[in-house]
Parts: C-alpha cells; sequence; structure tokens
C-alpha cells in the first residue's frame, strides 16, 4: 500500500457532519436492518461505471454488494462521506485507493485505527500516522495534538501498554510496526517484503520507537512511583514470515472498503446502506 503520510493529526477533522493484515467479520450490524429487501444480485448493473469490480470469490451479500458498488462507482462525487468514525472521516475519493494496486492514503488507514481503537482493549495501542510522521520528520507535536492522541488512543499509562500498533511508511512503501512490550519485541510485518529496504525500514521502526519514549515521559505516564517505563527502542526486532500479496489481496481490499463502511463504528453506516441500495436498485432497472 503506497501514498506518504499528510501534515496533521492522523485523521481527517470533521468540518460539518456530513491490520497490513486484515481480518473481516460479518457485518451483521447493519444487515439486521436490511432484512427483506429484494435485490436483483445476479450480476452487477451495465450501467454502473465502477472502479473496482465485485467478484464472486469474494463472497458478498447482497447488500455488501450494493455497498461496494456505492463505494466505487465513478459516477457518484469523490468528496461524498462515506464512514465517520468520530474524530476521523473517509470519503469516496479517500476509500477509492484501495482499487487493485492503488497507492491507499493515510486516511483509510487512521480510519481503520481508530475503529480498532474503539474495539480494542485500553492496554492496546492503535496508532495514527501523525506519531510516524513526526518522528521520521523529527518534529515535536503540537500540544493540543499530544493531548488529543493521548486522550484518544493512549488510553492507558505507558507502563501497563502490552501491545502498539503503528502503520509505518518508508521508502515509498505501508508496512506495520507493532511493539509486543512483554516479549520486548518490535515486530516487521510487511507482506511486500523488499530486501534492499529491509534495514531502512527497521531503522524507522526504531526511530519512532526512541519518538514514543520521549512522547511519554513524566510521572503522569506511569501507574506508580516504582512503575518501570519501557525503553522501546531497545527491543529485540523480530521478522515473521508473512504471505506475500496475491491475487486474494484484491478480495481483502474490497472487504475492507465494506466493512469500513457497514460496521457499527462508523456513524453513518444506516444512511450510506439505504442510499446503496437505492442506487443498485436504480441502476438495476
Amino acid at each position: 500500500m503506497r501514498n506518504p503520510p499528510k501534515e496533521g493529526t492522523g485523521c481527517l477533522r470533521r468540518t460539518s457532519r456530513g491490520q497490513t493484515n486484515y481480518y473481516p467479520t460479518e457485518n451483521d450490524d447493519v444487515l439486521v436492518g436490511c432484512q427483506g429487501m429484494t435485490m436483483k444480485v445476479d450480476h452487477i448493473p451495465h450501467t454502473m461505471n465502477l472502479a473496482f469490480q465485485p467478484q464472486n470469490d469474494m463472497n458478498l451479500s447482497p447488500v455488501e454488494m450494493a455497498v461496494a458498488a456505492y463505494v466505487f462507482c465513478r459516477d457518484l462525487p469523490p468528496s461524498e462521506l462515506l464512514v465517520d468514525v468520530g474524530d476521523c472521516i473517509a470519503n469516496r475519493a479517500a476509500l477509492m485507493t484501495l482499487v487493485p494496486r492503488g497507492e491507499v492514503m493515510d486516511d483509510v488507514l487512521n480510519v481503520v485505527v481508530r475503529m480498532l481503537t474503539r474495539t480494542s482493549k485500553q492496554t492496546q495501542w492503535f496508532l495514527p500516522t501523525s506519531i510516524m510522521q513526526a518522528a521520521l520528520e523529527g518534529r515535536m507535536l503540537t500540544s493540543g495534538t499530544a493531548t488529543s492522541l493521548r486522550n484518544n488512543y493512549m488510553r492507558c499509562k505507558v507502563d501497563r501498554v502490552t501491545r502498539i500498533h503503528q502503520p509505518m511508511w518508508c521508502d515509498g512503501h505501508w508496512y506495520l510496526m507493532i511493539i509486543d512490550v512483554p516479549r520486548m519485541k518490535l515486530i516487521y510485518l510487511d507482506s511486500l517484503r523488499d530486501p534492499a529496504q529491509a534495514e531502512a525500514r527497521k531503522t524507522a521502526m526504531t526511530r519512532v520507537a526512541l519518538y514514543l519514549e520521549g512522547l511519554t515521559l513524566g510521572h503522569s505516564w506511569l501507574s506508580g512511583n516504582c512503575s518501570v517505563r519501557p525503553r522501546f527502542s531497545t527491543f529485540d526486532f523480530e521478522d515473521p514470515k508473512l504471505p506475500q500479496q496475491d491475487r486474494k489481496s484484491n478480495a481483502t481490499r474490497m472487504r475492507l472498503a465494506v466493512d469500513l463502511v457497514m460496521k457499527s463504528h462508523n456513524e453513518m453506516a444506516g444512511d450510506i446502506v439505504a442510499k446503496a441500495i437505492a442506487h443498485w436498485q436504480v441502476k438495476a432497472m
């Protein structure tokens, strides 16, 4: 996944209402409210101009098929807001970067991060791209941004955190760093490896780990006077073997887009699904 991160806190700020490895779950949250709706789904309506065609092996339900077609329709406004997760939003233009071989925007990763933060234990941190960006650029976060990140993403004391998940950008490529605190490991996860760039990517991981050490200095980050502050930058690297990207990655990308829209973390899920079904029915006429 490729696209350089932008300036900012890591999330698109709302101006008006409107895991490298990803394991999908059923969209029961919204599908329950769609029972009884009839849709012709034996083929994609020929009138749809789609940037990403759903395939049979993606195993999408009828409603999920309609949502996928709505998300990736070239004829609909790129600026339409499709995902609203509190302080993070994503429009159609952002989700369009999930097309096969597309350069995935950091907006998409940050919405995933926010979704995972809402559903994870407080002892696990899922961090937005802004922390990685600040670390690699060698700049300090503003006090307001640092406070927001601490309140929304770093939800336990630093001596209580068990795992930290940080999307990484290096040499034009996205990968994932997991800091396993109990095991004292910096885990390097990359589904598109390049042996020539491995050292550079690991160096970037060390820089981010050291930045997190500085960001969490002070007694307010510790749960007690005798608490031990973890030294992330001293942890050993772990480089597990992972399946590399193949043709199935396209199905993963579409599933990710559908779940980002339809899962209950999205405050707009019901409205977008209703629009998607209506759009499908019009095109199928």
